[in-house]
């Protein structure tokens, strides 16, 4: 993980973006593309990924690959995948730490996997098998939960942790992910950080939500709360970070809005030394 390059500040793409974006670099240091936007690959779709990859670094963030389930793919997924981060020049590639399969059933959610030594064992197999696949870094995400199990036998951090050193992968922080779970199962986000490796930081997800029916939901629909800068100016210093990046899928502001964000997030980086790292 020491290998890989420091990328900056950054969006996940969206086609919202694409006016902005195609008027050269506003504010805007690297691109996370997702696959299952561009897939099934077709000649204008690689030719998109190609006019991105020539203007931005990108790196991959999909949701199929399932590592919490017994690795059955989609058909052709894994296939297309190697062909999209070929494309796409990508840094490294992540996904979630979770299951979307059961079987050869698409759940089409990301479902939480009991925190369990079983489950640990599975997805560490997984993640390890996928990355000599993949050939190149990879990383996985802490997601956010609405429910527990009755069947875990650990807590998530441990759990996370444990995923993390056994198949020796890095870690994407979701930190809206902890805010959160931390604010629907009432703990201390910055206790639960504390516990995770952050020395295999290599991603940082930034984003908002809203609160449902007194639920707090991850909906990618604002601009961060102070609650999560709070998070980033306290786990910013303590990892090797090499790329922060906004996640949103509705409720775009005005695109100067969103540099404005971006440059908050730069200026906490350049503040930690996190750019040298």
């Amino acid at each position: 993980m020491s290998s890989i390059p420091f990328l900056g500040v950054g969006l996940s793409y969206r086609w919202d973006f694409q006016p902005h974006l195609a008027r050269g670099n506003p504010g805007v240091d690297w691109l996370e593309v997702m696959p299952e936007h561009f897939f099934p690959l077709t000649e204008d779709t690689v030719r998109r990924l190609e006019v991105l990859a020539k203007r931005f670094p990108l790196a991959g963030h999909g949701l199929e690959l399932s590592v919490g389930s017994d690795g059955v793919d989609g058909p052709g997924y894994r296939e297309s995948l190697k062909r999209f981060l070929g494309t796409t020049r990508s840094v490294w590639h992540g996904d979630h730490l979770c299951f979307t399969r059961a079987g050869e059933l698409p759940v089409r959610s990301l479902t939480p996997v009991p925190f369990t030594e079983e489950a640990l064992e599975m997805c560490t197999r997984n993640i390890r098998r996928i990355q000599a696949e993949l050939g190149m870094p990879f990383i996985v995400e802490n997601i956010a939960w609405l429910f527990d199990t009755p069947l875990s036998t650990l807590d998530e951090a441990d759990f996370l942790t444990r995923v993390v050193k056994e198949s020796d992968c890095g870690l994407l922080l979701d930190l809206h992910n902890v805010h959160a779970n931390a604010v629907n199962h009432k703990f201390d986000p910055y206790a639960f950080v504390d516990r995770l490796p952050l020395d295999r930081v290599v991603q940082i997800h930034l984003a908002g939500g809203v609160t449902m029916e007194g639920v707090y939901v991850d909906s990618h629909s604002n601009v961060s709360p102070d609650e999560v800068w709070r998070l980033l100016e306290y786990v910013a210093p303590r990892c090797p970070v090499r790329g922060v990046n906004f996640e949103m899928d509705s409720g775009f502001p005005p695109f100067p809005r969103l540099v404005e964000e971006l440059a908050r997030a730069r200026t906490i980086l350049k503040r930690c030394g996190a750019s040298a790292a």
